[in-house]
């Protein structure tokens, strides 16, 4: 064959491919065994699904273990700080030390090892809860962790007022101030209880990821509002429990003491007019989620008729109207059931 026809035969190849023109097909490989396929992927994922169950039940333990005492809980703490931020090396090493000095000292105060305590507390939760338990069933240990989480939040903001006193006394001279470190025991007892689950080194250390992203939950351990609102009023919503209305009065008796606390007379007076009515109402159309429909529309009643200029007033009076309009077809509430041996009320 001659240069040019040669050529002419190269260039019809390529311009057929280009084409999109049919080649020979690939041989397929030799028929699978379909059937013994599907088996196989049953018996892996049947295997997988054991194997995750008992995974997350050695980790329940672990947790608990951890959770017994604020050392414990210290102790595991500062067995992630090593792997994820310090991982290779060992303790005599320099940044090692620069942490052992300020971050590290601050979780030998009873602050930070409660703060530490009530983490793997609700991790441990958690992780009951991915595991399958019903809500129903964790609401004793949640209600005891909210009080917990209570009592060691106020034990942390009372920390925030003696470095605020603290600090004007430095400013005002009054003598010579000692070394402290309030500030660091602060700022460490608020990262631990702040930060989300799917967020921390201890998560990320002990690889559960997958394990903490559970609907209808509180992913941060120090959200106490998030945890009632997410998890407890609907859940006790369901029971026509009355502690539902407890929180409300609790939380009107922790946000009225924070705006007391402000040297500002403008913002006691906007929580009076503008945040005080809300939460109110909110408790008001509580008792309609439990059943007692007239003791909702009395108690909205009475919020609309103090505050009518209020900017939500418009609102709270179209709920008031459908509760006091009768219902199409009404219904004896079902008979709340007999609360738990030992069930305690909410910590205000």
């Amino acid at each position: 064959m001659s240069s040019l026809p040669r050529a002419r035969f190269t260039l019809a190849l390529l311009a057929s491919a280009a084409l999109g023109l049919p080649a020979r097909a690939a041989e397929d490989a030799p028929a699978a065994d379909a059937a013994q396929m599907l088996q196989t992927l049953r018996q892996l994922r049947e295997q997988s699904t054991v194997q995750a169950k008992t995974g997350k039940q050695k980790m329940i333990q672990d947790l608990a273990a951890a959770a017994a005492s604020g050392e414990a809980a210290v102790q595991m703490w500062e067995k992630a700080v090593m792997a994820t931020q310090f991982d290779g090396l060992n303790k005599e090493q320099m940044a090692f030390k620069a942490w052992r000095d300020k971050e590290g000292e601050a979780l030998k105060e009873s602050e930070t090892k409660s703060a530490a305590r009530l983490y793997f507390i609700w991790l441990g939760l958690t992780l009951q809860r991915s595991a399958g338990v019903p809500v129903k069933d964790l609401i004793p240990a949640i209600v005891r962790y909210t009080q917990d989480l209570t009592t060691v939040q106020a034990s942390i903001g009372k920390l925030e007022d003696e470095i605020k006193r603290d600090k004007e006394l430095a400013d005002g001279k009054h003598g010579p101030q000692q070394k402290s470190n309030k500030a660091a025991v602060h700022k460490t007892a608020q990262n631990i209880l702040s930060t989300t689950l799917p967020e921390s080194m201890v998560v990320d250390w002990l690889r559960i990821g997958a394990w903490v992203a559970v609907e209808n939950w509180e992913e941060t351990p120090g959200d106490l509002d998030g945890i009632f609102e997410n998890i407890l009023l609907p859940e006790l919503r369901t029971q026509r429990d009355p502690r539902v209305v407890e929180y409300w009065d609790g939380r009107v008796k922790r946000e009225a003491a924070t705006t007391l606390e402000s040297k500002r007379e403008f913002e006691r007076d906007k929580f009076n007019t503008q945040r005080l009515p809300v939460l109110l109402a909110q408790r008001a159309l509580e008792f309609g989620e439990i059943g007692q429909r007239n003791r909702s529309a009395t108690e909205l009643f009475n919020v609309v008729r103090k505050f009518p200029n209020h900017a939500n007033a418009a609102v709270w009076m179209a709920k008031l109207e459908e509760l006091l309009r009768p219902s199409a077809a009404p219904t004896a509430p079902p008979a709340p059931p007999a609360p738990a041996p030992g069930a305690a009320p909410f910590a205000r």
